[in-house]
């Protein structure tokens, strides 16, 4: 009895590991609202791509900016998040490299 409890107990923990490493697989999917704000962002000057990583983080690609060019780009994101999208999210500037030269959170709650 005790072994058929460690074989399904095994046996559970590789169908969990299983599951997790599949849905890891297939990535993060964004929300059409989602799709048509990244759009909008796109269309920011200096803005060359937005990418949604997760639900919450949309990681904007800026061409030659600085640090400071980089804040007011997510400042100009955020004020679009709170009037286009109507969600939570943090923004995350980078200028190609995905190191963040400026990131900025805003809540809808």
């Amino acid at each position: 009895m005790r072994g058929l409890l460690t074989s399904c107990s095994i046996a559970a923990m590789v169908v969990l590991i299983s599951v997790l490493a599949y849905s890891q697989d297939q990535g993060f999917s964004p929300t059409m609202a989602q799709q048509n704000f990244a759009v909008e962002v796109k269309s920011l000057p200096d803005v060359i791509q937005a990418s949604w990583q997760s639900p919450l983080d949309l990681w904007v690609y800026a061409d030659g900016v600085n640090q400071a060019n980089a804040q007011a780009v997510a400042d100009k994101v955020i004020l679009l998040a709170q009037t286009d999208l109507g969600q939570s999210l943090c923004v995350h500037v980078h200028n190609g490299d995905f190191n963040p030269l400026a990131t900025k959170c805003w809540s809808s709650l």
